[in-house]
């Protein structure tokens, strides 16, 4: 999905309506499938807290990654995002009581690690751009406030997964719209004319991936699940470098960086 986005970047370098177009085509992708799998939860009034999670991430945060993609490329801008179990782990012992394990205090040390060898990269002579980087952790803070929200709701209503995935995406829609509304007024038709063909693969993408994930947790372990899950970073990074090439100049320092996050965010995911 997020080399989708790079690719929707080049051809339309707008973040805002290239965001819209991906949540909401992602949505059109899970809600059949919600609906299906039990369609009355889906307006019952247990779904809000997914919808208000939605309006954080993939809403909010999905602009900014989005941005952080244009600055930053795909494969940095995705690594940064692994730092987000990290960042969620926090205040899930500070204010959900789940316990400090060895593995995840290993785990955060090595995307620390590998967020400062990625930081230490020269990269004159292109369009990279470092802010992309404190972009893609702003996302990525905003991905664990998300994360820490949705687990407390999910304790405390009983909403399937694919109907909060559904849902948190049909916020993020609303949120985007509602912003390019704003910001654009009688420019967010034509906008969103353009970005729609270029950013289509990238919400057909993210579509089938809120939906394999839910039907994931639903059939196997978070244990098994979510260290599977985490090396989503490290396939962007295989990826950008197969379908973008030089423009995302990938080299030593990103694969050690790539190794040691996606491997602290599964040790992570793996003993939450």
């Amino acid at each position: 999905m997020t080399v989708a986005v790079r690719e929707g970047l080049l051809r339309v370098p707008d973040p805002a309506a290239g965001s819209f177009v991906t949540a909401s085509m992602g949505l059109l992708v899970t809600f059949p499938v919600a609906v299906a799998g039990g369609g009355d939860r889906l307006f019952s009034s247990d779904i809000w807290p997914f919808l208000a999670a939605g309006l954080i991430a993939p809403g909010v945060a999905g602009l900014l990654f989005t941005v952080a993609v244009e600055l930053a490329g795909a494969a940095r801008a995705a690594l940064l995002v692994t730092a987000a179990p990290l960042i969620a782990a926090v205040p899930a012992f500070l204010l959900l009581d789940e316990p400090v394990h060895v593995a995840i205090v290993a785990g955060g040390a090595m995307i620390v690690a590998g967020g400062i060898v990625l930081g230490g990269e020269q990269l004159e002579g292109t369009s990279f751009r470092r802010i992309g980087l404190v972009v893609a952790l702003a996302a990525a803070a905003l991905i664990a406030v998300r994360d820490n929200f949705a687990r407390w709701a999910a304790t405390h209503y009983d909403v399937p997964g694919l109907a909060s995935g559904s849902a948190a995406l049909a916020g993020a829609s609303v949120l985007i719209l509602a912003y390019l509304a704003v910001t654009r007024r009688g420019a967010t038709v034509p906008a969103l004319r353009r970005a729609l063909l270029p950013f289509l693969p990238a919400g057909l993408l993210i579509g089938a991936a809120y939906t394999a994930l839910f039907e994931a947790l639903t059939r196997g372990r978070v244990t098994v699940v979510t260290p599977l899950y985490a090396t989503e970073s490290l396939w962007t990074v295989v990826l950008a470098w197969i379908f973008l090439g030089r423009s995302e100049r990938i080299g030593a320092r990103l694969l050690v960086a790539a190794g040691l996050m996606v491997g602290g965010a599964a040790l992570i995911g793996a003993f939450r």
